[in-house]
């Protein structure tokens, strides 16, 4: 039984595998950014919910972009804050003109705290592009100018990497790892054509393409997915490109929070998952039976002492792969160290994976000091 088993992991897990060094190989060999003459006007979209600590950087780092400020607005909603959020749009929105402070609209449909608030600025921006980014990222001052480097005609969607920073627990070393490694699926995915997660944090869409898709759609009853989700209907509702910033210049490193919670972040991020294409579901379904399959076995380990030495052979095989594929993204996305990270996740994941689903599929999640229901519903 174990030895039909380990086949069907070696085989499955390898094409998975194989598919995901070619998609990065791809996605780098396809897409190089472009320098341009021309700069497409830019709305900056900001959902912010009590970010009085971390607003102050962010803005910071928004006024120091380098491009050219009759293209480019900032656009930040004040979710329902309770402590200075508004205070210190305001002030910013006083001092300098490319600032907007902006309210959710309350007569929205979209049940999603966070995407009626996106939806709202969205609407309000007068923009060829918009980017969002979230209250805890800070950019370089040459992000915009490297993302428009990649927002060719051809292009409506461009998907940036925000590494993470700050972790002073396991936990957070671990989610850095995987927001690495998640960074690489979304690259080989977009290098295959078929271009399914992204990050929030540094998103760029063109607007007329979402206002003409409806915004979120039916998505907006779901609290998380405003990226992911978006990504996939501009995928196929479109005959346009998506692509995938490879340039340093272009990355928005995001600072984990003291009170993160890295299992709640995750569950909340994959509780959107059974929301994507069928094609994706499946694959996800495979990768996920192949990684609690082999935890499930390991914890067996004790009452199978005669087949030790072919789950000890799994996890062997597991690891060549994934040393593989850690090897191909850090040729895209740089940081060695990370790689490691993410190899030390992916040891962790098949484990980690009995928590978190029963969380995302059947548990409330907590976020941003609001409950949502079962399957991440809002409203």
């Amino acid at each position: 039984m174990l030895s039909r088993i380990q086949q069907w992991f070696t085989v499955l897990y390898g094409v998975l595998s194989g598919f995901m060094v070619l998609g990065l190989y791809l996605v780098k060999r396809r897409y190089p950014p472009s320098r341009r003459d021309d700069f497409p006007s830019i709305a900056v979209c900001v959902a912010a919910r009590n970010e009085e600590k971390n607003l102050p950087f962010l803005l910071e780092s928004l006024s120091r972009q380098e491009y050219p400020v009759d293209r480019i607005q900032f656009f930040i909603v004040d979710d329902s804050s309770e402590d200075e959020t508004e205070r210190i749009i305001r002030e910013w929105e006083q001092k300098d003109e490319r600032f907007h402070y902006v309210e959710p609209d309350t007569n929205s449909s979209i049940a999603s705290p966070k995407k009626r608030a996106l939806d709202t600025a969205i609407r309000m921006a007068d923009a060829q592009w918009i980017v969002t980014t979230d209250a805890d990222c800070r950019p370089g001052p040459r992000w915009l100018l490297s993302m428009a480097n990649y927002m060719g005609p051809e292009t409506v969607a461009v998907v940036g990497y925000s590494p993470l920073h700050g972790a002073r627990n396991l936990p957070g070393l671990l989610l850095m790892g995987e927001s690495w490694s998640s960074a690489a699926l979304a690259a080989a995915g977009i290098g295959l054509g078929f271009p399914f997660n992204c990050f929030g944090r540094n998103f760029a869409f063109r607007r007329t393409q979402f206002i003409d898709l409806g915004g979120y759609g039916t998505d907006g009853k779901v609290a998380s997915g405003d990226d992911d989700l978006l990504l996939q209907r501009l995928s196929m509702r479109t005959d346009m490109r998506i692509r995938f910033a490879d340039h340093p210049d272009s990355f928005v490193p995001s600072y984990i929070d003291d009170s993160h919670n890295a299992l709640n972040t995750k569950a909340r991020h994959m509780s959107v998952g059974l929301r994507y294409a069928p094609g994706w579901i499946l694959i996800g379904l495979i990768g996920n039976l192949l990684f609690m399959g082999l935890a499930l076995l390991t914890l067996l380990i004790p009452f199978l002492p005669s087949e030790q030495r072919r789950i000890k052979r799994l996890w062997k095989t597991k690891w060549v792969l994934d040393s593989f594929m850690a090897l191909s993204a850090v040729n895209l996305l740089g940081s060695p160290w990370r790689g490691v990270l993410a190899m030390i996740t992916m040891t962790v994941a098949p484990f980690a994976f009995w928590i978190i689903w029963p969380r995302a599929l059947f548990m409330p999640i907590q976020w941003k000091g609001r409950t949502f229901a079962k399957g991440n519903r809002a409203g």
